[in-house]
């Protein structure tokens, strides 16, 4: 073979090998994502108040039994939810400024609380305080759901009540077999502080806010567990309690469990 011959077998084989390898290389590259722009949006905590698996009858009509096994029904129902929160991965993203919420069980209207201009974007969790913060409890008379003449407030001592439920009960030696517990205080100094807080978990799912796309989170409140967990109540051993410290921290500790996880709407 002459040497022309050999140059351009030559070429032809470095040509091969170059598109051989060029091809054995090649990866195929991802199109790029399009970027999702969320914007601002309303949230809306929806609370059902139950005992155990049915919602409660606050007309008194139907009667429960406590882990203590005293039967009990309810004929007022009402608590103060603060200082709700949204988190992403345990990091506070926002906050809804002064969030104060009377849930009245009379009211089925105010079981649904609307927290507006919440940032765009997917939430894991929300917490929120039972009670009213001391500023707002030495603040003097106030209006909305901290006004006075919702019946939440203490005129004999400075203050706002945060939990308030009342019935009756066979076990109760009160007139009327009534029990009636109303839980405030927020001082730490005299361990009188009943506010709680309370983190509601979506359970792996994540909260979409996008304008107004319909945005839900569904909690349930459960009172057969403000006799149980973690502290025991027996309304035969404590039918009244209405004043601070002692055994209101102990159902404080209690209603700080009354809420858990049901469901999210994101349509």
């Amino acid at each position: 073979m002459n040497k022309s011959k050999l140059v351009l077998a030559g070429l032809c084989l470095i040509s091969v090998s170059f598109f051989s390898c060029k091809d054995d290389k090649e990866e195929v590259v991802p199109s790029p994502q399009p970027d999702t722009t969320f914007v601002p949006g309303t949230v809306t905590l929806d609370i059902t108040n139950v005992a155990g698996a049915v919602n409660v009858d606050e007309t008194g009509g139907t009667f429960y039994t406590n882990s203590s096994g005293e039967s009990f029904n309810v004929t007022r129902l009402k608590y103060y939810i603060s200082k709700v929160q949204f988190y992403k991965v345990d990091a506070l993203v926002y906050e809804m400024p002064d969030s104060y919420f009377l849930v009245d069980e009379s009211n089925q209207a105010t079981t649904k609380l609307a927290i507006p201009n919440v940032p765009g974007g997917g939430y894991t969790s929300v917490r929120f305080s039972i009670g009213v913060d001391s500023a707002r409890n030495v603040s003097g008379a106030q209006t909305g759901a901290l006004d006075p003449a919702n019946g939440m407030f203490w005129t004999w001592s400075s203050g706002y009540i945060f939990f308030k439920l009342e019935g009756t009960s066979p076990a109760s030696t009160q007139a009327g077999n009534s029990y009636v517990y109303h839980i405030g205080g927020f001082k730490n100094a005299n361990n009188t502080n009943a506010i709680r807080e309370v983190e509601i978990d979506f359970m792996g799912e994540s909260l979409i806010v996008d304008g107004s796309r319909e945005a839900e989170i569904h909690v349930l409140a459960d009172v057969l567990k403000l006799f149980s967990t973690p502290n025991t109540i027996s309304i035969a051993t404590l039918p009244v309690q209405m004043s601070q410290g002692g055994d209101a921290l102990l159902i404080a500790n209690n209603y700080a469990q009354m809420f858990s996880f049901d469901h999210l709407h994101n349509d």
